[in-house]
């Protein structure tokens, strides 16, 4: 019998880092960890990869897809909006606010 060895990474921050799963059967859980503006390459190729309640910050997804028969599985995971797009929106409701305070005041 030939079992593979699954490999858990718990509780680990990655920063800017590249993550190139394409065409790879990986054998790697992912368990509460924390992907801030990385870069994840995955592809129909890839295999047996499972990420559990992670948070990705600022990265290149914005959501991953469950396929049982590649082995690829997600449970409670969360996609942070980028920060961008964060910093556009809260200008945007500043200026709103802003302005209601200034009609207001007339």
């Amino acid at each position: 019998m030939n079992l593979t060895e699954e490999r858990v990474i718990y509780s680990v921050r990655f920063q800017a880092r590249r993550f190139d799963f394409r065409g790879k059967s990986i054998f790697t859980r992912f368990d509460d960890c924390e992907f801030a503006k990385c870069t994840l390459l995955i592809d129909h190729g890839t295999e047996h990869l499972a990420f559990t309640e992670c948070v990705f910050k600022d990265c290149n997804i914005d959501k991953l897809e469950q396929d049982e028969k590649r082995g690829l599985y997600l449970r409670d995971n969360f996609f942070d909006r980028p920060l961008e797009e964060r910093r556009v929106e809260l200008e945007h409701r500043l200026a709103q606010a802003l302005a209601a305070r200034k009609a207001k005041g007339k």
